[in-house]
């Protein structure tokens, strides 16, 4: 009875504690979330429509425990390329699919990229915060994230 009792107390701490979990950090900050705008990509000489590609480039700063989650509507089967640079090493990000009950891939360093082919429809996640030390000192980071999202074919 007593260790039911210790187990029930750690699921609730790990209920509540859940939002914090979500953003990487392991402490409490608010998630900031942003839809991102895709354009289509530049064209090359001699094309007329440049409809197999569209990018975009972010640029922000994130401090402490905050982060920032990027929405993006996708559909299966297409090609999301994703480049982050930071400033600080212990810039960390992952990539969750609609639904999905973990990380497609996650990262971190001052330079990653990450290429997939996608498993299904709907709104991927890229989420940017920094690591649980580097957020604890309430370092900051710099990052440019360029996001390029191809049709099939």
């Amino acid at each position: 009875m007593q260790i039911s009792r210790w187990l029930l107390l750690f699921l609730w701490l790990l209920f509540q504690s859940n939002g914090s979990f979500a953003a990487g950090a392991g402490s409490p900050g608010a998630v900031q979330q942003e839809k991102v705008e895709l354009r289509n990509a530049p064209l090359k000489p001699g094309e007329v429509t440049s409809s197999r590609s569209q990018t975009a480039h972010i640029t922000a700063r994130i401090n402490g425990h905050q982060s920032i989650e990027y929405l993006i509507d996708a559909r299966t089967g297409q090609s999301l390329e994703l480049d982050i640079q930071s400033s600080n090493s212990q810039a960390s990000y992952h990539v969750t699919a609609p639904a999905a009950p973990r990380a497609l891939h996650k990262g971190h360093g001052h330079h990653s990229h990450f290429i997939a082919t996608l498993p299904r429809d709907g709104t991927y996640r890229v989420l940017i915060y920094l690591m649980h030390s580097a957020a604890q000192d309430g370092e900051s980071a710099d990052f440019a994230l360029n996001i390029r999202l191809r049709n099939p074919g």
